[in-house]
C-alpha cells in the first residue's frame, strides 16, 4: 500500500472514530460547551445559575445551595471564589441576584444531603427572567445547575445593576409567600379536577381538565388555580382544591 493510499485509509478510520464518539456522546447525554452555546447543565464554572426555591429569600438565614445524591460529583465541582447567580423557580422565575462561593459541598442535615454556603455579592432584586437574559433555558428535573460564559455572565450583571434591590418589606412577603405554599397539602392535577366536580364547580373543573402546558403535560397546573387565569375567574376554586391553605378564601 502506497503512503498516499495509507493516508486516505487513517483519514477514514479517524471520521468513523469521530462519529462514534458523537453518537457515545449523544447516549451518554454529555453536552460540551460550544462556541454557539454560552450555558451547559450540571456542571460547574467560574460563572454558574442555581435553580433554587424561593426560601433562599430568607433573611435570617446566609444562602447556601444543596444538592441531592445524585448530583454530588457535580457539587464537588464547585470552588470557593466562583459566582453562582440565584434562579428562583415559580412563582418568581427569574435570576434574582449574584451570590459567591464561600464553602466547597459538605454533608448536610436538611433537605438536600450535600450543601454549599453562599455570600451575597448583589443581593435580591425584581430579577430577570430566562428569556430577558438571552439564554434558552428552561429548567427541567434534574437539571438545577448550569455553567455559563463569561459573555452570558456579563448580560446578566449589566441588566441586575439597572434594578433596585428589593425593600425587606418586598422580600418578606415573597418569602411569606413560599412559607404558605410549602405548607399547602399536596393534590394532584386528577384530584383537583375531582374536587371541583364533587363540589359543583362543573365549568372551573372543565378549564383545569382541558389545561395543558406547552410541552402537553399538565405542569404548572396549581400556579394556574392558585394564581393564575383560573383563580382570576373562579376565586373559590383553589380553596375548594386546597381547602386547608385557602379556606378563608370568598364564596
Amino acid at each position: 500500500m502506497s503512503l498516499e493510499d495509507r493516508v486516505f485509509e487513517l483519514e477514514k478510520e479517524t471520521a468513523l472514530l469521530k462519529e462514534e464518539v458523537k453518537n457515545l456522546k449523544k447516549l451518554l447525554k454529555v453536552k460540551d460547551l460550544a462556541e454557539d452555546s454560552e450555558w451547559i447543565a450540571n456542571r460547574a464554572g467560574e460563572w454558574m445559575i442555581k435553580v433554587v426555591y424561593p426560601g433562599i429569600y430568607d433573611p435570617e438565614k446566609s444562602p447556601s445551595v444543596g444538592f441531592p445524591h445524585n448530583r454530588r460529583k457535580v457539587a464537588e465541582q464547585i470552588k470557593a471564589g466562583q459566582m453562582v447567580f440565584i434562579y428562583v423557580i415559580r412563582p418568581v422565575k427569574r435570576i434574582i441576584g449574584l451570590t459567591r462561593v464561600v464553602s466547597p459541598v459538605k454533608p448536610s442535615d436538611g433537605q438536600w444531603p450535600y450543601s454549599i454556603e453562599l455570600e451575597w455579592v448583589m443581593p435580591p432584586k425584581p430579577g430577570l427572567t430566562l428569556e430577558e437574559a438571552g439564554l434558552n433555558i428552561r429548567p427541567r428535573i434534574g437539571e438545577s445547575l448550569y455553567a455559563i460564559k463569561q459573555s452570558a455572565a456579563d448580560r446578566i450583571l449589566r441588566q441586575l445593576n439597572e434594578q433596585p434591590d428589593l425593600h425587606m418589606e418586598e422580600i418578606l412577603e415573597r418569602l411569606s409567600q413560599y412559607l404558605v405554599n410549602a405548607q399547602k397539602e399536596r393534590v394532584s392535577f386528577k384530584e383537583a379536577v375531582e374536587r371541583l366536580r364533587m363540589a359543583g364547580y362543573e365549568e372551573s373543573a372543565e378549564v383545569l381538565s382541558a389545561y395543558r402546558a406547552q410541552d402537553g403535560s399538565v405542569r404548572g397546573w396549581d400556579e394556574l388555580a392558585e394564581r393564575g387565569e383560573l383563580h382570576r375567574k373562579y376565586p373559590k376554586a383553589r380553596s375548594i382544591i386546597w381547602p386547608n391553605t385557602y379556606s378563608s378564601d370568598p364564596d
